[in-house]
C-alpha cells in the first residue's frame, strides 16, 4: 500500500545523505553471499519512503536514486563480468511506485529465477528519458522492456476478506472486474483457486546493450 504524499516531509538534505548511504553499503556486491545463495539484489530501503505503508518520493528525490542505482549496477556489472559465468542483471524501474524499483542480480542456478516475474506490458509504450535529461546519456546505453506491475488476489482470500468484514462486496467486485488477467491455480490435495492480476503501474526491465 501506498500513502498519500500530502503529508510533509521535513528535512530534506538529511534524507538527501541517506541515498549516499544506501549506495555505499550495497555498491560492492556481496560475490559470497552470490555464491551461496546464487542471486541477490538491492532495494531502496530508505525511509520514510520505503516503510509500510510506502510513500513515493517527489520527482527530483528519484531522480537522484535512479543515478545511485546507476552507479550500483555498474559496479555489479563489472564484478560480475569477471566470473566468466552468463548472468541476470537488470534495473527494476516501477512507475509510478518508484520506491519499489531495485538493482537485481542472479546467475547458475538462478540465472532464469526472475524470468517470469512480471508479465509483458505494451512494448510500443517508450521509456521517457525526457523526465531525466541529465541522466540521458547513461539511460540510453540500456536495453527497456516495458512490464506489468501488479497486485495479485486469490478467490479465497478476497472471500475471506469480505467474511471477515474487511472487504465489501462491492470492494471485491471492483477488483475482479479490473483484473486485466484471471487465473486457475491447483493446490494440493485436488483443490483450486482463481488469481486475479490487477495492474497498478508499469516496471521498465533494463539491462546494460551488449555491443
Amino acid at each position: 500500500m501506498f500513502l498519500s504524499n500530502r503529508k510533509k516531509i521535513r528535512g530534506w538534505k538529511r534524507h538527501v545523505r541517506k541515498i549516499g548511504k544506501w549506495k555505499r553499503r550495497v555498491i560492492d556486491l556481496d560475490i559470497e553471499h552470490l555464491l551461496q545463495y546464487q542471486r541477490d539484489y538491492a532495494k531502496l530501503w530508505i525511509q520514510p519512503f520505503y516503510s509500510i505503508p510506502r510513500r513515493n518520493p517527489p520527482v527530483w528525490y528519484n531522480r537522484i536514486l535512479l543515478e545511485a542505482m546507476l552507479d550500483v549496477y555498474r559496479s555489479w556489472h563489472e564484478k560480475l563480468s569477471k566470473l566468466n559465468e552468463e548472468f541476470y542483471l537488470k534495473l527494476w524501474i516501477y512507475d509510478p511506485h518508484f520506491i519499489n524499483s531495485q538493482v537485481v542480480a542472479a546467475y547458475k542456478d538462478c540465472l532464469h529465477f526472475y524470468d517470469q516475474t512480471f508479465d509483458v506490458g505494451n512494448q510500443e509504450k517508450k521509456i521517457q528519458l525526457h523526465k531525466c535529461n541529465h541522466l540521458r546519456e547513461k539511460l540510453e546505453m540500456f536495453d527497456w522492456q516495458l512490464h506489468i506491475d501488479s497486485d495479485i488476489y486469490t478467490e479465497n482470500d478476497l472471500i475471506d476478506n469480505i467474511q471477515q468484514g474487511l472487504m465489501s462486496e462491492n470492494e471485491v467486485e471492483s477488483i475482479t472486474g479490473k483484473a486485466y488477467k484471471v487465473e486457475t491455480v491447483h493446490l494440493s490435495y485436488g483443490d483450486t483457486d482463481k488469481t486475479y492480476s490487477v495492474k497498478v503501474g508499469d516496471v521498465w526491465v533494463g539491462s546494460i546493450k551488449k555491443y
